[in-house]
Parts: structure tokens; C-alpha cells; sequence
């Protein structure tokens, strides 16, 4: 299968990087500068409103926040590379595919920290994410042995964590502000993560398990992700999770479990979901495809 060549954006400033991986154009010029401005802020978050009732509010940390709507209709982190205005980008597809208002989890500093991103989620976070992966493949093979057996009651054995000594992730900003969003902060329709993104989601959501167990049954299971880019393993209680990958994400791939089965393909799309550039994944109508789709039995 034919990759398609990178594609090159110019410009060299610290959003490069947004303006080649996500739909930048879907903000306002008002919102572009003003999201560059503020750039480099891990942890940040934003609240954007869809193209038809624009908006955007923007915090520096969860603890300034303030006049937080109750509901959103998702909360989203994009991923390695991105900054506040990647962030935002990908939150106004999301908005606009769930006709509402989403909050947004920065989990980067875009150009300024690329290297350092890179290594923290594709080694830590996703070595955690292969740990746990392949621990919950062997859970589930030696429940297939045990129901093999009628006359042998299998163990109940609590579920664990097998990465939860790694306490380095949790200390990560984007980790912990989408966890605290979680815990109980604001309801969220939907959880929506690209790249690099759907280990911040995940690692949150472990995170919200170990430390606030019953608000995690809650979101677990009402609450369905959705993944662009990297199929990553999430705790097993989580119900629906739907994995959406391009058929030329070469890049996207080598940073999935491979058992994990992609469940929306998206034809002759690469890793990039900037919408002026040839081979992107339309984030908008992808998802307003899924939404309008019955969920799936748990």
C-alpha cells in the first residue's frame, strides 16, 4: 500500500506543528491569535464552542477555572506536537460534529517540547499501555480456561492496576487535569482523543479508578471514547470504546496494540486531521457517523 508523502506546512513557530496535524482553519482568526499567543501551556484547558455559536474561553489550569458549564458534549486532547491551538482545533471538529459546546485538555507545548512529548507518551505512557494491554489479554485467556472447566469455580480476583507503580504519568499535567475533570467536575457526553491523546485518556482514566472508584464505574460506563490515530488499551470496565484509524496511518499504527481491532477505517486518510491537506481523517464527519450510529451492547 502506497504512504503518502508528508506533508510540509510552512512556518517554524511553535504551532507548526498544529497547523499540519489539526484543522486549524476551523477557528477564527480572533481565536488563531490568540491561541498562539498562549501556546505553550500543558495542562490548559479550554472550552470551545461549535462553528455555528463560536466561542472560546481559555484557563490556564483547572484550578482558575471558573464558570464551567455542568454538561459538555466532550471533553478532548489531541496530541504529541499539539499546543493550545491544536487543542482547540480538534475541540471545534468535535463541537461541531456534537452540536454543543467541549472542553479541551492541552497535552503539549507544540514545537517547544516535540522531543520531550515523544518520549513521554510513546515510551512511558505507552510502555504502561502495553503492560496493561497484554495483562488484561491473559486475564481474559484464563477466564476462557476456567469456563472450559464446569466442575472448577473460577478465582475472583480483584481488579488491578499492573502499572500503578508507575506513578511518574500521573504526575504528567494533561494526566491530571482530565482526571480531576472526571472525578466529578463536569458531566461529559463523550471523550474524544487523537495521537497521543488517547494515552492521556487512558492514564486518566486508571488514574480516576485507583483514586475515585465509584465516580469511574459512572464514567465508564456511560461515557464512550472515542480514538483517532492510536488504538490504545483502556480499563477493561470501560463499555464502548470505538478505534478510528486511516488506512495509510503507518505512523498511527506502529503506536497501537496490534490486537486491538480498528472499528471505524477511514479510506485514503493518513495520521492528520487537517481538513486543507490531502489525506486527512474529517474528524466531524467521522464522529457525526458514529454518533448517529445505535451504541453497541456492552
Amino acid at each position: 500500500m502506497a504512504i503518502p508523502p508528508f506533508p510540509l506546512v510552512p512556518g517554524t513557530d511553535n504551532t507548526a506543528l498544529d497547523g499540519l496535524f489539526y484543522d486549524v482553519d476551523a477557528l477564527s482568526a480572533e481565536e488563531n491569535s490568540e491561541l498562539r499567543r498562549r501556546a505553550r501551556a500543558e495542562g490548559m484547558i479550554l472550552e470551545v464552542g461549535p462553528s455555528w455559536k463560536p466561542s472560546l474561553r481559555v484557563w490556564d489550569t483547572l484550578a482558575h477555572c471558573e464558570g464551567l458549564s455542568p454538561r459538555y458534549a466532550a471533553i478532548t486532547v489531541a496530541g504529541v506536537g499539539s499546543s493550545a491551538l491544536g487543542a482547540a482545533a480538534l475541540a471545534r471538529n468535535v463541537a461541531d460534529a456534537l452540536n454543543g459546546p467541549v472542553l479541551a485538555v492541552v497535552s503539549g507545548q507544540g514545537m517547544a517540547d516535540i522531543a520531550s512529548e515523544a518520549v513521554g507518551g510513546y515510551f512511558l505512557f505507552g510502555g504502561l499501555n502495553a503492560i496493561r494491554h497484554g495483562f488484561q489479554s491473559a486475564s481474559r485467556g484464563m477466564d476462557a480456561m476456567w469456563a472450559l472447566n464446569p466442575w472448577i469455580k473460577a478465582p475472583q480476583t480483584p481488579a488491578v492496576d499492573p502499572g500503578q507503580g508507575f506513578q511518574l504519568a500521573k504526575f504528567s499535567g494533561d494526566v491530571k487535569a482530565l482526571m480531576k475533570l472526571l472525578a466529578g467536575r463536569v458531566e461529559a457526553d463523550w471523550l474524544v482523543g487523537h495521537s497521543k491523546g488517547n494515552l492521556v485518556i487512558s492514564e486518566a482514566l486508571y488514574a480516576l479508578r485507583t483514586r475515585h472508584p465509584e465516580r469511574f464505574e459512572k464514567v465508564a460506563s456511560d461515557v464512550p471514547i472515542v480514538t483517532f490515530g492510536a488504538r490504545i488499551a483502556m480499563p477493561p470496565e470501560v463499555v464502548r470504546v470505538i478505534d478510528v484509524m486511516g488506512d495509510l496511518d503507518s505512523f498511527g499504527a506502529l503506536n497501537s496494540r496490534p490486537d486491538i481491532a480498528v472499528d471505524v477505517t477511514v479510506p485514503n486518510a493518513w495520521h492528520h486531521t487537517n481538513t486543507r491537506l490531502p489525506y486527512h481523517v474529517p474528524v466531524t464527519k467521522v464522529l457525526e457517523g458514529i454518533v448517529s450510529e445505535k451504541p453497541r451492547e456492552a
